[in-house]
C-alpha cells in the first residue's frame, strides 16, 4: 500500500493536534502530582504511640505513621486452621459449559473441510460466597474499627472437597502486619487512611513520588494517537477505493 504525500501531511497534522491536546492534560497531571508531593513532604512522620495519640487529639493533619497493624478479634472457619483478620469461603461446583468450535478435517480424498463441533469446557463455578472479618483492630497499640485501615488483600489458604464435583475454597488475610499508614489525624482519630505493608516511612514516600502516573498517561496517549492515525488511514483508503 502506497502512502501518499497527502496522507503524510494529514498524519503530521493529526499528531500535532493530538499533542496540542495532550500537553495541557499532561501539565495538569504534573501539577496535581506536585501538589500531592508537597503534602507528602510536609506531612508529620512518627513511629511513637504517644506522639500518634497527641497528633489525633490536636488535629495535626497529614501524617505518615510506622507501626504494627493487628486484628484484635480474628476470625476463622472450623474447616480451616489458624486465625485471620478476614476470611472468605467460596462454595464451588465443577460444571460443564459446552462450546461450539470450528474444526478443520481432511477427508479420504485429501480435501480439507471445516465443521462446527461441540466440545466440553469444564470450569469451577462459584455458587455461593460468605465471609467474616474482624471488627476491632489496633495500630501502634491504639484501637480502631476494622474499616479505619484497609488490610492487605487476601490470599488462598485452603481447598476442601465437599462432594462429587464440589469444593470450598478459602481465602484469608493474616492478622498482623508491619508497615506505614498515610492518614489525616483529626477529630481524635485517623481519616482517609492507606496502609503500605512492609514499608518504612521513607520507602512509602519514595513509592508515592515515582511520577508513574505521568508515564502511564503518555504511554496510553501515544497508543491513542497511533489509533487515530490508523483509523484515518483506514477510512481514507476505503474512500479512495470507492472513488
Amino acid at each position: 500500500m502506497e502512502i501518499t504525500k497527502r496522507e503524510v501531511i494529514a498524519s503530521i497534522a493529526i499528531v500535532a493536534l493530538m499533542l496540542t491536546i495532550g500537553f495541557p492534560i499532561s501539565e495538569k497531571i504534573r501539577q496535581g502530582l506536585l501538589e500531592d508531593y508537597q503534602v507528602y513532604d510536609t506531612a508529620v512522620r512518627m513511629d511513637d504511640k504517644e506522639l500518634f495519640e497527641y497528633g489525633m487529639e490536636t488535629d495535626i493533619g497529614s501524617a505518615f505513621v510506622y507501626g504494627e497493624l493487628k486484628a484484635l478479634d480474628p476470625v476463622s472457619y472450623l474447616e480451616v486452621s489458624g486465625e485471620y483478620s478476614y476470611i472468605k469461603k467460596e462454595q464451588q461446583e465443577y460444571r460443564n459449559h459446552p462450546k461450539k468450535v470450528e474444526k478443520e478435517y481432511t477427508d479420504s480424498k485429501g480435501k480439507k473441510h471445516k465443521k462446527i463441533v461441540e466440545e466440553d469446557h469444564w470450569t469451577w463455578d462459584t455458587m455461593r460466597t460468605e465471609s467474616k472479618k474482624a471488627t476491632r483492630i489496633s495500630f501502634l497499640d491504639i484501637e480502631f474499627a476494622y474499616e479505619k485501615i484497609p488490610f492487605p488483600s487476601s490470599h488462598q489458604i485452603k481447598i476442601v472437597n465437599t462432594g462429587y464435583h464440589k469444593r470450598n475454597v478459602y481465602y484469608g488475610t493474616d492478622t498482623e502486619f508491619q508497615g506505614t499508614i498515610f492518614t489525616s489525624l483529626k477529630e481524635n482519630t485517623i481519616n482517609d487512611t492507606n496502609f503500605y505493608v512492609n514499608k518504612t516511612i521513607l520507602q512509602t514516600i519514595e513509592s508515592l513520588e515515582t511520577g508513574i502516573e505521568l508515564v502511564i498517561f503518555w504511554i496510553i496517549y501515544i497508543f491513542v494517537i497511533v489509533g487515530v492515525v490508523f483509523v484515518f488511514y483506514y477510512f481514507e483508503n476505503k474512500w479512495l477505493n470507492k472513488n
